[in-house]
């Protein structure tokens, strides 16, 4: 056991540097582990994510907005800490051993936080989002999620390794013993001088302007994982007038109505009759798969870069097929909220997670109105992102989940595994069949998701396909299997199938909506001779899939569906309407309008509608149509935004049903 005596008091110091200069010691190392951490760990994203080709004076500004926001969060997050060295009263003795554990362990922890980053930002190609903060409020399923997709012991380890060595470096040299208790004045000035220097890098890292004039993925190298995510909690559920741009509320509704189709009725209800061009008997049973990750990547008759869907290939001769789908966002949720809702994707929170969601208009209410037995049917927990109660208080009847499969079920950390899910789902068609039931069914895949391990009894796949494509590839046999099933029950003859992804593979892209990875494919499988075999490549969005659904069942209705049927629609004249992080957008055939908090707005322009290649206009450039865009999507996401917080997204009642009626025209174009 060390000791040291007390030093004589007389010799007292005539600074705080000198009466505090251990506990600086000791802060300097904190300060110092977060700075080079953070610096390797932007040095090392910049090497494996950023494919733009190097520009010296790029990487430099990059590194130093990077470390001043790092040095203002470090100070900020440091407070705590720093406040109780400060007021310490101390006994003069150093306890070198104490601090020099406590100093590896703060490494250890700052390192593995860097591994974290770096496997999201491989995941996601950015800083933690709004991602991040969902996978917060779910921390079984995401904790058993990387438990099962990474080698945490192994990380753990490497990063008590390198934090080691970094509290080593930084606590090299003589540790000097304090002189005493140290006065009270003393302590309280230094308080004071940590508080405030705490207060104003705190309120540095929130007013830090984040449009720096990088491009997205420089720009997300650039930030804080730690301030991007309290920023993201803080704008995750925004009024959306007081921070986007707006137009004035006449203006937008009547401007919002002509780009939707919608009765230029600004006083009435924001609803529209959606006529149906098949005609005929509607389909006995009607079924959504939504396919986790089912991006275009990896069709390669979609111009996909992978070979990895032969099954969904092969049925595309069966039915009605879109092209030039771009989805709402690159979560699940975006998808639900897209293809259930026909909603578009406002900043923060989908309409899933959001508070007014109780009664707002599905296509699950629109069936279960027409006389439809409306099922939900999902691997996973419902809890998870809202999923079970949004659909049980929006139209679905009945709710199947991962504690209905069977014990003996291959599970991962999201759920049993979708052929499961398909035998239960044909298992309930066969149950509507025998009844003289009509069925709407809905099915959330999970297998197509980290871990990617999936079962290999059933179907005979390769070996060596493993990871993500073999997950993908298993996603695509369960689906091929069902529809194969379907016809050998002799139960596709009268059902109507949308398949469709719920987002993209894989966030990657300069933009600041990457909306090249939002590319997915969506397929109709009907038994009409007239679309069997029928392709459109007009560039659409999830919101456009009810309308289309709905049209080719054959059923008419009144609602507030924001999308349009792209049935008899030509190729061109498309648009999407998608959603990254904070920012929302309009995706046209030649241009990206993005609209930011602060009302911001980025202009980017491309040669077509299957160009990935976006070139950024700035906005003093940017000409009289893309203004005019600006103020299409300005009206469009303005009008969602009341409409929902109005609590006006719901089917018309009765009253409202014969004043639609009464004055409906067809709507425009989308």
């Amino acid at each position: 056991m060390e000791h040291h005596p007390r030093p004589p008091t007389s010799a007292a110091p005539s600074s705080l540097s000198e009466l505090f200069a251990e506990r600086l010691r000791l802060a300097r190392a904190w300060l110092g582990i977060l700075l080079s951490v953070g610096l390797g760990l932007r040095l090392v994203l910049w090497v494996a994510f950023c494919e733009t080709p190097l520009e010296l004076g790029t990487l430099a500004r990059c590194l130093a907005l990077g470390a001043l926001r790092d040095g203002l969060a470090a100070v900020a997050l440091l407070t705590p800490l720093l406040l109780a060295l400060a007021l310490r009263r101390g006994d003069g003795r150093a306890r070198p051993r104490r601090r020099r554990v406590g100093l590896a362990l703060f490494a250890s922890a700052v390192v593995f936080g860097a591994l974290v980053e770096y496997f999201y930002f491989e995941e996601f190609d950015a800083r933690f989002n709004n991602i991040a903060l969902d996978y917060v409020l779910y921390p079984g399923e995401v904790g058993a999620n990387v438990w099962q997709s990474y080698d945490v012991p192994l990380h753990v380890a490497l990063a008590g390794l390198a934090g080691a060595l970094l509290s080593w470096i930084a606590s090299r040299g003589r540790e000097r013993l304090e002189r005493g208790p140290l006065p009270l004045g003393a302590r309280a000035r230094a308080g004071l001088i940590v508080l405030v220097c705490g207060t104003a890098a705190g309120a540095g890292s929130w007013w830090f302007p984040p449009a720096t004039g990088l491009a997205r993925v420089p720009g997300e190298i650039a930030d804080n994982g730690l301030v991007a995510l309290v920023r993201t909690f803080w704008s995750a559920d925004l009024e959306y007038p007081l921070y986007y741009r707006t137009l004035p509320t006449g203006v937008a509704r009547a401007r919002a109505a002509e780009v939707l189709g919608f009765p230029a009725r600004p006083d009435e209800p924001f609803l529209k009759r959606l006529p149906t061009h098949a005609g005929g008997t509607p389909p006995q049973q009607i079924v959504i798969l939504v396919e986790e990750s089912l991006g275009s990547d990896y069709v390669a008759a979609l111009g996909g870069r992978f070979d990895c869907t032969p099954e969904l290939e092969r049925h595309f001769a069966d039915g009605y097929l879109l092209s030039g789908l771009v989805a709402n966002g690159n979560r699940t949720v975006r998808g639900l909220e897209g293809v259930l809702c026909s909603f578009v994707p406002l900043p923060g929170y989908a309409v899933l997670r959001r508070g007014k969601s109780e009664n707002v208009a599905t296509v699950a209410r629109v069936l279960r109105d027409s006389g439809y037995r409306t099922a939900f049917f999902y691997g996973g927990e419902g809890t998870f992102d809202h999923i079970q109660p949004f659909v049980e208080a929006n139209g679905w009847q009945e709710f199947h989940a991962e504690e209905e499969y069977p014990e003996e079920a291959f599970r991962t950390a999201w759920g049993v595994a979708d052929e499961y899910v398909f035998d239960a789902l044909l298992a309930r068609q066969e149950t509507a069949r025998a009844r003289g039931e009509p069925l709407f069914a809905t099915m959330l895949s999970v297998s197509n998701h980290k871990p990617y391990a999936f079962p290999r009894g059933r179907y005979a796949l390769p070996s060596e396909l493993t990871g993500r494509k073999g997950a993908v590839r298993y996603a695509d046999a369960c689906l091929g299997g069902y529809l194969d099933e379907l016809a050998a029950r002799g139960l596709a003859d009268d059902t109507l199938v949308l398949i469709v992804g719920d987002h993209g593979a894989r966030v990657y892209g300069a933009e600041s909506i990457p909306t090249a990875s939002y590319r997915i494919p969506a397929l109709f499988v009907t038994s009409d001779p007239r679309w069997r075999g029928q392709r459109s490549a007009r560039l659409c969005s999830q919101v456009d899939l009810v309308p289309t659904l709905l049209d080719l069942a054959g059923i008419e209705c009144t609602a507030p569906f924001l999308g349009a049927s792209l049935l008899g629609r030509p190729e061109g004249g498309g648009r999407a309407f998608v959603q990254h992080n904070r920012d929302v957008g309009w995706l046209g055939e030649h241009a990206l309008v993005v609209l930011g908090l602060g009302k911001s707005v980025a202009f980017y322009t491309r040669s077509g509608p299957t160009s990935d290649a976006f070139t950024p206009v700035p906005a003093a450039d940017a000409g009289p149509e893309l203004w005019s865009l600006a103020d299409d999507a300005s009206a469009v996401f303005g009008t969602a935004y009341e409409l929902y917080d109005q609590r006006r997204f719901r089917l018309p009642s009765e009253v409202e049903l014969a004043g639609v009626s009464s004055s409906s025209r067809s709507p425009g174009p989308p």
